[in-house]
């Protein structure tokens, strides 16, 4: 009996030692790899680094955006006992000042890793860091941070909250900029606790390059500041800047406005988030003549003082009617530039071979993108000589039958004046990595010859000539000799061109002897005055006056300018009319009326809209302007035949009227702008 239960006892035992013998045999002979895989994922747990992502300067070295060092804290569930989490919820709560409840609710709740404060400042971490707590711990979360909010946002761009960049140079330098993760192996024990740190199996992070801007703050500040002033002043869907160096391609500021803050972008709109200055195709109007005569000098066609007959400011081409605002008998070819006459241009565009004026357009950069690096650039269109109509060439002479940026028309501006070249624009000045090491530079790159240089000159001193005596007086400095051109284009509205909305733009440079600044001003459908000399213009002078105010070096050498006579009371407007679409064919590009406007009202003060003071006595548009709240400028005596802000457009008080007056005996038309 006892025996036998001798023998069962045994059998048992050897049954139960051949079955760890087979079970130890799978562990470590047959399964082996896969044991010791699970082992090792176990004890050896490797902890990613991120990498902290590059610097955003600007030209002077000012930090435009940059990363924050921020730690977020996690408690391992389990790991937790009641006492341990007494103890992480106390710490948690004497920090932060939330209940100690607030942190042991989300601990119970929670299953493995929990996140207890997310992206803590280094300070706070710090205070945290002295209570050693198992089961508590911290992890790097970065944030990027924007120092001068809403600065330049367009240019900068912004990052997603997975630190990836969306938008600008966020986006385009992505790969630079993030730098390279590292990884930490730690050997923990079965409960997940650290107990060493292989050395050899870990990496630091690298930080990422840093992209130092051809931006200068200071100017974006300025260009900015002012551009928000004109949108308050004029109104407006949407305005563009850029201030540029014609002679080496160099963007010292974009801007646009609205604007939006890249720290919080979710906040705003995708329409205030986009670039226009090169995301956005327009017809650039009046600022095209400067282009189109600068190929007819270049060319030999045309010379400064022949004189055009411009037809009292109306010419018919097939049948379809050119106009001015403000009608000539007479003009020499600068006083076509300068009083800005589509009449003078169109007549001389004629002169010229489609295939010449064709391939001119096309080496001043127009529908080529200028491959500035920023995302999402437009590239614009022209039409080739196959597809001109009988009015395509006079309508290009004047700005229409053309997309393109306003990026595109500052960089053929550029040519236009710095000797005839044609500049690669550029907004990245040089890239070096987290020391400061260069390692890459951007250097100015010529493109092309588009004209000549003795063009330039003569260009040059036509757009002097635009300032000085014609429709961009609003321009002028009291020290400095500025050129530039005006240009108002009316908007497609549903495939037709509106007479209400208006593209307002005036592209300058200064000092005029010897350009150091290009800058381009567009306000998009400006509610009071309309057009570029009114609207656009005056932005200018304030953000050129302002530049040099701040940057003596720009003109160090200063003269006081004697004008013999006072022009601004010659202000008058660009291009007021643009052919309509009648399917697929231009059609009429008739002025609106002034007759269609009662010329006497009585106000109450209530009213939003600009009389029609035309034929009116000055005591009488001066009493109507009082009324209104409105500033006054007068100049001439007698009726008046012309004013500044245009007859039922919408008025903003405290705004200025500039009206013109001449005696009634005059016979000259009075022009309306």
């Amino acid at each position: 009996m006892i025996s036998s239960r001798a023998l069962i006892l045994a059998a048992s035992l050897l049954l139960i030692f051949v079955a760890l013998v087979a079970k130890l045999f799978s562990i470590q002979v047959a399964k082996h790899e896969y044991y010791s895989l699970v082992a090792e994922r176990q004890q050896n747990k490797p902890l990613t680094v991120k990498a902290e992502r590059g610097l955003i300067k600007d030209a002077n070295g000012e930090v435009l955006s940059f990363t924050s060092d921020n730690i977020s804290f996690f408690a391992d569930t389990r790991m937790m006992n009641s006492k341990r989490i007494d103890s992480i919820s106390s710490a948690l709560s004497r920090v932060f000042n939330k209940p100690k409840e607030y942190y042991k609710k989300i601990i119970d709740d929670g299953v493995g890793n929990v996140c207890l404060e997310k992206k803590v400042s280094m300070e706070k971490a710090l205070e945290l860091k002295k209570n050693v707590i198992e089961g508590l711990y911290q992890q790097e979360d970065f944030s990027r941070i924007y120092p001068y909010g809403s600065l330049a946002s367009h240019v900068l761009g912004f990052v997603n909250r997975d630190m990836i960049g969306v938008e600008g140079i966020e986006k385009n330098y992505q790969e630079k900029l993030a730098g390279s993760d590292g990884y930490f192996n730690f050997e923990r024990d079965v409960l997940g606790r650290i107990v060493s740190v292989d050395e050899n199996l870990s990496r630091a992070a690298v930080p990422g390059n840093q992209i130092i801007l051809t931006i200068n703050k200071t100017y974006q500040k300025i260009l900015e500041e002012e551009l928000a002033n004109g949108m308050q002043k004029f109104g407006g869907e949407s305005a563009v800047g850029i201030i540029m160096n014609p002679n080496t391609g160099e963007i010292y500021s974009l801007a646009n406005s609205p604007d939006f803050d890249p720290a919080n972008y979710e906040y705003s709109t995708a329409e205030s988030r986009r670039d226009r200055a090169i995301t956005d195709t327009y017809e650039p109007g009046s600022t095209m003549k400067s282009i189109t005569l600068s190929i007819l000098l270049d060319q030999n066609l045309v010379n400064e003082d022949e004189v055009i007959d411009v037809e009292n400011g109306k010419y018919f081409i097939k049948n379809t009617p050119i106009l001015d605002s403000h009608p000539n008998n007479q003009l020499t070819v600068r006083g076509v530039l300068e009083q800005s006459s589509n009449v003078g241009m169109a007549k001389l565009s004629a002169r010229v071979a489609d295939d010449v004026l064709y391939k001119y357009l096309r080496d001043f950069g127009f529908s080529n993108s200028t491959q500035i690096e920023l995302p999402s650039e437009a590239a614009g269109s022209l039409k080739k000589p196959s597809a001109f109509s009988g009015l395509t060439k006079p309508f290009l002479s004047f700005g229409y039958e053309i997309a393109l940026t306003p990026l595109q028309l500052i960089t053929a501006y550029c040519a236009l004046i710095n000797g005839g070249t044609l500049v690669q624009p550029y907004i990245v000045k040089k890239i070096t990595d987290n020391t400061g090491k260069n390692l890459e530079e951007t250097q100015p790159r010529k493109i092309r010859t588009v004209i000549s240089k003795s063009t330039s000159d003569r260009i040059k001193n036509l757009m002097v000539g635009v300032v000085e005596n014609g429709t961009g007086t609003a321009a002028r400095l009291q020290n400095v000799l500025v050129g530039g051109k005006t240009g108002t284009a009316q908007r497609l509205v549903n495939n037709s061109y509106s007479s209400s909305q208006h593209n307002s733009s005036f592209i300058g440079f200064f000092p005029a002897d010897n350009p150091k600044i290009v800058c381009l001003i567009l306000i998009n459908s400006p509610k009071v005055g309309e057009y570029g000399g009114l609207v656009a213009a005056p932005v200018f002078r304030d953000v050129a006056k302002r530049m040099i105010e701040t940057d003596l070096s720009l003109v160090p050498n200063k003269k006081n300018i004697e004008r013999k006579q006072n022009l601004i009371d010659r202000l008058v407007a660009d291009i007021k009319t643009a052919p309509k679409i009648k399917t697929t064919s231009f059609a009429d590009v008739a002025d609106k009326h002034v007759s269609n406007i009662s010329t006497r009202k009585f106000f109450n003060g209530n009213n939003s809209s600009m009389p029609n003071l035309i034929n009116q006595s000055v005591r009488d548009a001066i009493a109507q302007l009082n009324e209104l709240g409105l500033k006054c400028k007068i100049s001439g005596t007698g009726k008046v035949v012309w004013q500044s802000l245009e007859p039922g457009s919408s008025i903003i008080p405290g705004s200025e009227c500039i009206i013109k007056c001449e005696p009634s005996i005059k016979k000259n038309p009075a022009s309306v702008n």
